[in-house]
């Protein structure tokens, strides 16, 4: 049975890293910006993080971030891989088995400002000063209205998986083997 649970973790895992991949290609594609992209990439993993814990989601954030950039045909800038790993670690950290929505609603914006920072700090790495603070202010401006519809994404989807991911939270008590 443990083999079984492992099977489906992984598949939920590996399901919504490609949904996570999806839609960092789609967004990076619609913006046409290779500096700046939208978060809304981290809404699966931030389920996956809920769900399956932290380190589910750091792997989570791992893959797609570095598959995500292959496949829209980007370089790979390693500093910028902090932040899809900070979204996959958090808000587990917080809410892996303790989920209650009040928790999602502060989680998101502080885990939001840590990943801009991280993400802050790429840019200036990777491109200096002149982007780093060009960025900077629209980055920042973002993070309320981004962690809004994040948290409300967040929250709707959680509500609808929670019939499929209470098996990853309750262990049977009379397992035939």
């Amino acid at each position: 049975m443990k083999g079984y649970l492992n099977v489906q973790k992984l598949t939920l895992a590996a399901s919504l890293a490609a949904v996570s991949i999806v839609i960092d290609v789609f967004f990076k594609y619609a913006l046409g910006i290779s500096n700046f992209g939208l978060p809304f990439y981290a809404i699966p993993i931030v389920l996956g993080s809920i769900i399956l814990g932290p380190v589910y989601g750091s792997i989570m954030a791992v893959v797609g971030d570095g598959i995500g950039v292959m496949i829209a045909g980007q370089g790979y800038l390693p500093f910028f891989v902090i932040g899809p790993v900070v979204w996959g670690i958090l808000p587990g950290l917080f809410l892996h088995k303790k989920y209650k929505p009040y928790k999602l609603a502060y989680v998101v914006p502080l885990t939001y400002l840590l990943v801009s920072l991280s993400n802050t700090f790429a840019l200036f790495m990777h491109f200096g000063i002149e982007t780093t603070l060009a960025l900077l202010v629209l980055r920042m401006a973002l993070i309320p209205f981004n962690s809004i519809i994040i948290f409300v994404l967040v929250k709707d989807v959680y509500k609808k998986l929670l019939p499929f991911h209470e098996q990853y939270s309750f262990q049977p008590h009379n397992v035939k083997t």
